[in-house]
C-alpha cells in the first residue's frame, strides 16, 4: 500500500531572506508545493551595532505575517521554523523572536553555527545526485558555513561571521569602494578564513546561497529561476572577472545591470569577495551550485517520515 501524504512547512529565517518550503512527502518522494525566498534584510546594521534595527524588525514581521497565511492555507501537519546568523549575533534578538513566535503560534529554534552547518551538510550529502564533494559552502547574510567532509562520519564544521550583509555593513558600505577600503576588506576576510585548514590536494565543493543565483544571472545577463541552477558550475576565473566588472560601479548602476536580482545589488560585491577568498583559501577552481540548502537539511533531520530519494519541483 502507498504511504499516506505527509505535509509540512519549513521556514528558514535568514539574515537577508526568509525562505519558505511547503512540501508533501509520499514514501521516498518529496513534492514541492511552494519554495521561495523573500527579501527582508533583517541583518542590516547588526554587524555595526549588535542590534536588529526597528525598521528591519518591522519589515521582517510584516513578511512573516504573509508567510504565516500561506502556511495556514497549506494545512501542514508539522511546522519547523529556524533562525540563523543575524539572530545569533543580535543582542536584542527577542525584539523579533517574541512577536515572531506569536505570529507563527509556535517556537522558533535558534540554530548554533555548528548545527546550521550540520543540517546544510546533511542536505548536501544525501541529496547530491553525484558523489558528494569534500567541501560544502553556504554563504548567507549573517554567516558563512564551511563543511569539510574529508571524514564523512565526523565532518569539520566552521561558522564564520562573514555573511554578505555583515561584510557590506562593516567593511564595504560604499559603492564603489576606495582602493584602500577594498584592500582592508580583503585582508580582514583573509584573516578570518585562516581558521579553515587548507586541503593538501585539489578538492571539489558544492555551494548554496543567493550569491550563486546572482552570479549565474549576471553571467547570462538575465533572470534565471533558482531551481534551474542545480549543478551549475561557478568558476573562480569568471568570478574574478565579474568582481573586476562590478567593483567600479555605483549602487544605482549595479541595480541596472542585466540579470542583477533586485534584492542582491547592495550585497553582491561583498558576497562575491567573500566567496572568492574562500575558494582561494580552499584552493578551489570551481564550486557546483546546489539549491538544497538549510531548509532541506531541516526536512531530512526533523520531518521526513522515511528517507528521501526523489524531489519533484
Amino acid at each position: 500500500m502507498p504511504s499516506s501524504p505527509f505535509r509540512a512547512a519549513v521556514l528558514d529565517l535568514g539574515s537577508n531572506t526568509f525562505k519558505l518550503l511547503l512540501a508533501e512527502q509520499v514514501g521516498s518522494t518529496l513534492r514541492l508545493h511552494h519554495e521561495k525566498a523573500y527579501p527582508v534584510r533583517l541583518g542590516e546594521g547588526v554587524a555595526l551595532t549588535g542590534k536588529i534595527q526597528p525598521t528591519s524588525c518591522l519589515r521582517a514581521l510584516r513578511v512573516l505575517t504573509r508567510l504565516q497565511r500561506k502556511i495556514r492555507i497549506f494545512h501542514p501537519s508539522k511546522i519547523v521554523a529556524v533562525a540563523t546568523g543575524t539572530l545569533r549575533r543580535a543582542h536584542n534578538r527577542q525584539t523579533f523572536l517574541a512577536p515572531a513566535t506569536r505570529i507563527l503560534g509556535q517556537k522558533i529554534t535558534l540554530l548554533t553555527g555548528h548545527t546550521e552547518g550540520r543540517l546544510i551538510a546533511l542536505a548536501a550529502r544525501q541529496l547530491s545526485p553525484r558523489r558528494s564533494p569534500r567541501f560544502h559552502l553556504d554563504l548567507g547574510g549573517g554567516s558563512l558555513e564551511v563543511i569539510d567532509s574529508l571524514h564523512p562520519a565526523r565532518p569539520t564544521i566552521v561558522s564564520l561571521n562573514l555573511g554578505c550583509v555583515a561584510i557590506r555593513d562593516s567593511l564595504l558600505p560604499h559603492h564603489p569602494p576606495t582602493a584602500k577600503t577594498w584592500l582592508h576588506a580583503t585582508a580582514q576576510i583573509q584573516k578570518s578564513l585562516k581558521k579553515l585548514r587548507r586541503p593538501l590536494r585539489p578538492s571539489s565543493a558544492s555551494f548554496s546561497g543567493g550569491t550563486g543565483h546572482a552570479y549565474a544571472c549576471l553571467l547570462q545577463s538575465k533572470n534565471i529561476k533558482a531551481r534551474r541552477l542545480e549543478g551549475f558550475r561557478l568558476k573562480l576565473t569568471k568570478l574574478d572577472s565579474l568582481i573586476d566588472q562590478i567593483r567600479p560601479l555605483t549602487l544605482s548602476r549595479l541595480r541596472r545591470l542585466p540579470g542583477m536580482p533586485s534584492d542582491r545589488a547592495s550585497v553582491a560585491l561583498a558576497a562575491f569577495l567573500v566567496l572568492r577568498e574562500t575558494m582561494a583559501r580552499l584552493q578551489l577552481t570551481s564550486v557546483q551550485l546546489t539549491t538544497h540548502g538549510l531548509r532541506y537539511g531541516v526536512w531530512l533531520d526533523q520531518i521526513a517520515p522515511s528517507p528521501l530519494k526523489k524531489i519533484i519541483r
